[in-house]
């Protein structure tokens, strides 16, 4: 399995609630987090996991790294 953070709660409900490989377990209720089986990471388009490995660093790398990095994107 593999853990992906997640931004908040509300990001963590929407993977788990659509229709897609994303679950949780008991284990990490109260934690911004996401599982995903291994197996299953096929399911998962090219660009929707980038988009969750972005949040996901985002959600843990300091601030000014984030934003410098965000800006340089828009670019």
């Amino acid at each position: 399995m593999i853990l992906i953070r997640t931004p908040d709660e509300s990001d963590k409900l929407a993977l788990v609630q659509a229709d897609g490989p994303f679950f949780t377990t008991p284990h990490f209720d109260g934690y911004n987090a996401v599982l995903i089986r291994a197996s299953r990471l096929g399911e998962i388009g090219r660009d929707e996991l980038a988009e969750v490995i972005e949040d996901a660093w985002c959600a843990c790398a300091p601030k000014t790294v984030v934003r410098a990095w965000l800006a340089e994107r828009v670019r």
